[in-house]
């Protein structure tokens, strides 16, 4: 990773070029973990290099997997994979470090895992995740910072989320093709994600009914083979750029993208703010006049608009030709970027999940910090619409999530750089 500790950058006055939208992150991490599922050797590719998959090679090199990578493939081999308890120095730098939860219980009946981390966004608790294991017959034991989890058999069940998380929706269908019977899951998530790993799943001989439904019918089978992987594009980098384009005159493309389906929801924004888009043979043309449309808006769970663009779209909407509103549904502490615009000269109001955002505001570079990974994104946005330099630190937050945000935006103009 870059070893720089800041991201500079100035206003930019147009944007024109190309970026190349580099593999999903919430695609590949589930995937690595479902490898634990086989013995023997899978291939990844199109894989992002991220901090939280290399944080991810870690922790299964830490369960004896063999770890190779050329470019931008991983080929992983599990065949001498061997249970050992996963550190919590490790685990609370990454929130997928508890999707290892399930595959390790199929694999050794037995898993012994600090406590996850990621951004500090809100609540994110795991309680759907063991409500969902105790259900299977698993016994869990959670000691602060470390959490044990044993059984003598997965056994299936049908288990109806509370919520449709993510991640345990993963989790469970990571251990659901590992148990004994079948396992029915209601409100279950739906997110393209979801749909990546049940068919990456089913092409290593697991049973799945419903995908993309938020009903899951998974069917315990013997064991898993190996299988390989092509891994999608980032919806949530593509969009990152895609709402960007709304505040900044341009005319750029976004390489890459094979096909748009999961991210309708994005572009029905965009255009909605003012952005104008058309694919054709894996490439998102985007123009825009840099005029942003205000408007009220608001998150909620797929086929939604993701809580993960909120702070990009947030910031975006400064630049409104009149005032807008943000309604957060997902998190409820997601809006810590608010204290940093408001040291470039942005007006924000939040009353509990609405935020009140004054268009037409006139940015001035100052320096801020990243506290989360979309927040980080956003901050480096702002700088590109806040007159003078903008100093964005703590970027580990940003190299999270996004392989090189600075390279992406110097191939269509932006005066940015490493510090």
């Amino acid at each position: 990773m870059n070893s720089a500790k800041a991201i500079c950058v100035k206003k930019t006055e147009r944007l024109q070029g190309r970026i190349e939208i580099q593999g999903s992150k919430n695609n590949v991490l589930p995937i690595m973990a479902a490898t634990l599922l086989s013995s023997g050797v899978s291939v990844i590719n199109n894989c992002p290099l991220i901090e939280d998959v290399f944080i991810m090679c870690r922790l299964l090199t830490c369960l004896h997997v063999k770890i190779d990578r050329f470019g931008h493939t991983l080929v992983i081999d599990t065949t001498e994979a061997a249970y050992e308890p996963l550190p919590y120095s490790l685990t609370c730098r990454l929130r997928a470090s508890i999707l290892l939860l399930g595959p390790m219980l199929v694999r050794w009946q037995k898993a012994e895992i600090g406590m996850p981390g990621g951004c500090a966004i809100g609540t994110r608790p795991i309680d759907i995740h063991l409500e969902g294991f105790m259900r299977m017959n698993v016994d869990v034991n959670l000691d602060e910072e470390i959490l044990t989890c044993q059984s003598y058999y997965l056994q299936g069940c049908e288990y109806h989320l509370r919520f449709p998380s993510v991640g345990a929706t993963e989790n469970m269908i990571l251990a659901a093709v590992g148990a004994k019977g079948r396992t029915i899951l209601r409100g279950a998530a739906r997110e393209p994600e979801i749909i990546e790993l049940c068919n990456y799943l089913i092409s290593m001989g697991a049973l799945i009914e419903g995908i993309g439904t938020d009903v899951l019918i998974i069917k315990g089978t013997g064991e898993l083979t190996s299988g390989d992987y092509e891994n999608v594009y980032d919806r949530i980098v593509a969009g990152t750029y895609l709402l960007m384009a709304a505040a900044i005159p341009c005319d750029i493309n976004l390489t890459g993208i094979d096909d748009t389906g999961y991210m309708k929801n994005i572009i029905q924004v965009a255009g909605t703010l003012g952005v104008q888009t058309e694919w054709s043979g894996g490439t998102l043309y985007v123009k825009s006049s840099g005029t942003v449309r205000a408007g009220n808006y608001k998150t909620g769970i797929y086929p939604a608009f993701p809580t993960d663009l909120q702070p990009i779209l947030l910031t975006v909407l400064l630049k409104a030709e009149g005032n807008s509103t943000l309604t957060e549904t997902i998190f409820e502490n997601r809006f810590h970027i608010v204290k940093e615009l408001e040291q470039l000269n942005a007006s924000i109001t939040v009353n509990k999940q609405t935020a009140y955002i004054r268009g037409h505001s006139r940015l001035e570079g100052h320096p801020v910090a990243s506290t989360d990974l979309r927040q980080g994104a956003a901050l480096v946005i702002a700088g590109m619409l806040s007159n003078g330099c903008t100093l964005v630190t703590n970027i580990g937050y940003i190299q999270r999530g996004y392989e090189d945000m600075v390279r992406d935006l110097q191939g269509v103009g932006t005066d940015i750089c490493y510090i």
